[in-house]
This record gives C-alpha cells, sequence and structure tokens, in this order.
C-alpha cells in the first residue's frame, strides 16, 4: 500500500486515478457493488492497473479485520503507482436526518463527457461546488447541463416525488450512477413502486412534493429546499424507503 505519492505520477501530475467510498459498519457494505463499478471504470477508461478485483477485496477484507474498523467510511484509491486505503469518519446523525438538506444550483455547468460516469481522483468541479454551497449555508450544490436539466449533485444522486411516482435523471446522463441509486431503483421494483428515469428541468422542480438525495455513506437523505422551493422533507414515501434499505 502506498502512503505516498511521487510528483511524476499520473496522479499527480494530471488526477488520473479511481476512487471507491465505502461504508463500513461491522462489514463493508456492498463490497462486490463497489469493486465491479471501479474495475468497469478500469475497462471502460483504460487504465494500467496493476492489481485484479480480488485482490482488493481481499485486501480491504484484511484491513479491516487487522485494524478493527468499524462505523467508518473506508476510501480505496487506486492509481499508476499503486493503491492506498484511507478512512474517515461518518458524519451523518439522528438529527442530521431530521433536519435534511438545503440544495442550491452549481454555477458549472455540464457538458456531455464520459469521465463524469466515472468516480475519478480528479475531483475539482465537485469540491468547488460543494464549497460554494457551504460557503451560502446549503448542504450541497445540484450540477446542470447545457440545456438546464438537473444531473446531480456534487456528492449524490438526486431523486424527486410527485403522486408517490419517483422521477430521476437518466442513468445515460453524464452523472455517477451511484451503488445507493442502484439499491433505491432495487427496492422500488421489489415494492412496486414506479419510478421514472427522465429530464428533469430546474425550471419544473416546483412542481414535485419531495426530494431526497443519496450515496453510500448516507443512505437516503430527505431534502428541505432547493433554493426557495420547499419540500416536505417527512414525506411518507421517503420514509418508506429508508426503511426496506
Amino acid at each position: 500500500m502506498k502512503n505516498n505519492v511521487s510528483f511524476n505520477s499520473t496522479l499527480t501530475k494530471f488526477g488520473m486515478g479511481l476512487f471507491e467510498t465505502i461504508k463500513v459498519t461491522d462489514y463493508p457494505l456492498d463490497l462486490d457493488l463497489h469493486m465491479n463499478r471501479l474495475f468497469n471504470s478500469i475497462k471502460e477508461l483504460n487504465l494500467s492497473i496493476e492489481n485484479d478485483k480480488e485482490f482488493y477485496k481481499e485486501t480491504i477484507l484484511k484491513y479491516i479485520k487487522e485494524n478493527n474498523v468499524k462505523n467508518k467510511a473506508l476510501r480505496l484509491t487506486v492509481f499508476d503507482e499503486g493503491y492506498n486505503i484511507s478512512l474517515r469518519d461518518i458524519t451523518y446523525n439522528e438529527d442530521t436526518y431530521k433536519k435534511g438538506f438545503s440544495l442550491c444550483i452549481s454555477p458549472i455547468k455540464r457538458g456531455d463527457s464520459i469521465i463524469y460516469r466515472h468516480k475519478t481522483t480528479n475531483y475539482f468541479e465537485s469540491m468547488y461546488s460543494k464549497h460554494y454551497a457551504t460557503d451560502r449555508n446549503f448542504e450541497d450544490a445540484i450540477f446542470l447541463d447545457s440545456l438546464s436539466n438537473i444531473l446531480e449533485c456534487s456528492m449524490s444522486n438526486i431523486f424527486f416525488i410527485k403522486s408517490n411516482t419517483i422521477y430521476t435523471p437518466k442513468s445515460s446522463s453524464p452523472i455517477l450512477n451511484g451503488i445507493m441509486k442502484s439499491n433505491v431503483k432495487s427496492i422500488c421494483k421489489n415494492l412496486d413502486i414506479n419510478l421514472v428515469e427522465c429530464d428533469i428541468n430546474v425550471s419544473c422542480i416546483d412542481e414535485y412534493d419531495a426530494v431526497f438525495v443519496t450515496n453510500s455513506l448516507m443512505g437516503i437523505m430527505p431534502v428541505t429546499n432547493i433554493c426557495d422551493v420547499n419540500y416536505d422533507k417527512n414525506y411518507d414515501l421517503i420514509k418508506k424507503l429508508q426503511k426496506n434499505l
């Protein structure tokens, strides 16, 4: 495992690398899904990574056992010189979910790059937008495309609810289709909840009853507002999804 990166690394010079953030309770949640996504990205982006999927899976499990890791966020980063595993606290608690998230619109509009469909270490746009949001007392910012259609937040996927139907941006959009997004889609299928992937223009956000965002660490987070448009953070369907997660 690498704890230092040289200035000759393509990670240092160009931000070329991939990472996965895995929630660890007593065990790593959705580990196989994370590994599958990682190696799908390695293949599609034609990256040269020296180890195979089973190596990283076994290494993560060994690291968790040897370091008695519980209730942490584990990050695996892979790049040209090797790999790194790091830990951080999971800051979401009961009060966070009761309060919900407040969102704004990122000043950055996205093009249709395939890179957005992968969890790369080049995270400048996301970090800029996240800081833009927190500087203005929002929890996160939403990216739009050139037509002002909603894509995703800087750290999460986004879902809208109207009359108990869930709407989310198309999987073919320039977004990272998250592990938790996949889990939500599976829950909806199992519970016979109607979920529609479609274009959602920012001009229409006041037409929806509720909104929530998802990622692997926070699961399902209700949204209180997008800019000055308010939503029902206690919407029954959100609670139903959370219960079945």
